[in-house]
Order: structure tokens, then sequence, then C-alpha cells
């Protein structure tokens, strides 16, 4: 086991810009992060992502305020979602769900099952609340879902934490630039003092379940989503590339704990333990 704990943090409705195949999802032009960089007053100021890579993402097509850096602390990559349909919780299901044996399983039955701590925070309970015996919690705001990774992260106890952030989405459907301009900024500060007290076998991974572009019209958005890794045991990242499913998420974490058969997705284990 390289990775003691997992927390993935879900940045759920952050985009990349559009994907490949926007076009079948009314989505060309779309570019959630960027639009919104633009509509910010000033310049928008993610010093924390920015040292975890996520101006590394887009290097060609640089974040106004958020550039490279030369020395990124996290692993960087963009995920492409895999599945034809796209409804909100669409890449939810991509990211954790996979054939096993004789049926369809997803990583939270399947690392609760051999034994360890599952605990999920989310704005919904439709598809998380089948997740038994995992602990589930329901939060309306982005402050409350990391109350909940700070509980688990004060909990020695090995296993993983999903957090879905709330206030992405909601902006987004909404068409509200500054209510996800400023959640962004608020985040980048959460994640200031979450990287510092991190412990050295733990796993940090920062990505999104789908987009929501505040100055599009259609969403979801298709585009692009996010894929940062950290770990205070790696000092330096690098890039990941284009990851072709939202799966590799969930196959990293059954890689690490060695539990189910990956069969969706390809773990990214081996290249964030490199030396």
């Amino acid at each position: 086991m390289a990775f003691h704990r997992i927390f993935v943090l879900d940045l759920a409705g952050v985009g990349m810009g559009e994907a490949p195949d926007a076009n079948r999802f009314q989505s060309v032009g779309a570019d959630t992060i960027g639009h919104v960089a633009v509509s910010w007053p000033g310049q928008l100021n993610l010093p924390t992502f920015q040292q975890l890579g996520l101006g590394n993402i887009r290097i060609t097509d640089p974040i106004p305020g958020v550039a490279p850096v030369d020395r990124p602390t996290g692993f960087f990559g963009r995920l492409h979602m895999a599945a034809q349909d796209h409804g909100k919780t669409t890449g939810l299901r991509e990211m954790w769900d996979y054939t096993g044996d004789i049926r369809t399983e997803n990583v939270f039955t399947t690392m609760t099952s051999a034994g360890y701590a599952v605990t999920l925070a989310g704005p919904f309970l439709s598809y998380l609340a089948t997740q038994t015996p995992a602990q589930r919690f329901q939060v309306g705001s982005n402050q409350a879902a990391f109350k909940v990774l700070y509980d688990r992260l004060n909990d020695p106890i090995s296993g993983l934490t999903y957090i879905n952030l709330p206030e992405f989405s909601f902006a987004g459907e909404h068409q509200d630039v500054d209510a996800f301009s400023a959640a962004l900024v608020a985040t980048d500060r959460y994640l200031a003092q979450l990287v510092h007290d991190l412990g050295a076998n733990d796993l940090l991974i920062i990505t999104g379940t789908h987009a929501a572009d505040p100055t599009f019209g259609t969403t979801p958005t298709r585009e692009y989503l996010p894929l940062l890794l950290f770990s205070p045991s790696r000092q330096v990242g690098h890039a990941l590339g284009i990851r072709r499913t939202l799966a590799d998420v969930g196959a990293t974490i059954l890689e690490n704990y060695g539990v189910g058969t990956v069969t969706a997705g390809h773990s990214l284990l081996n290249e964030i333990t490199q030396i």
C-alpha cells in the first residue's frame, strides 16, 4: 500500500475547456476555468492551485492569472469523460463503477467490503445513499464539505474520503460567475491549509465529475476535467497527460489498497510513486 489514506476532492462544475466531442453536447466554446478567470475583477488569485500545477495543465492556452510553475508540487493532467451520455451524475458513476467478476461493482462498496473506512459527502444522496455501509454526509456548502474532510483528516484510520464541493455546480447552473469565482478563491484558501496538514502517507486527488460553465447556456458543459494529485511524500510532480476516462481515479484507489479487479480505467499509482 503506497498511501494509508486517500482524499478525493470533487470540484464538480469546474471544467478545463471544451472536450473533443463538445459539439455533440452543445458545448463548443465552453471553458469554465478560462471564462471565470477573465470575468473576475482584477486577476484571479489561486496561489495554492497554481503551485499544485493547475496552470501547467494548460500551457498552450494559459489560464488568466494562473500561470504554469517550474516546479509544481502536484501531478497534473486532464480527464476526458468516456461515457456518451451527459447527466450530472454520469461522471460520478464513471469514476467509481467497474465490472467485477460477477456483476457491476463500485469502488465504495469494494473498499468497505475489504474493511476500509469510506466517507462520502456531497449535496445529494440519490447515488451516494446506496453506498452502504459508508459514512454519508449531505452538505449544502463548500464550507460544510471541508468540515467533513477535516474531521476525517483528524482520524488516523486507513481508508477513502470523497468530498463533493456543491457550490461550483450550483453557480454554474444559475449562471452566477461571481459566485463561481468566489468559490474558487475560497477553495484555494482551504487547500492551502489542507496541503499543510496532510501526512506523508496521505494522497489528495483533486478532480471533477462534470463541468458547468456559468457563462454558457447549457449545463452541464462537455469539457476536460481537472486532475491534480498531491502527497507530502512527493516533492515535485509532473504531467499525467490526458486521461481517457474518469475511471482512472477509481482504478488508482483500487490498486493502492489492493482490492477489487480493475477492469475500467488505468491506475495512476505507478506514475506518481516512481522516484
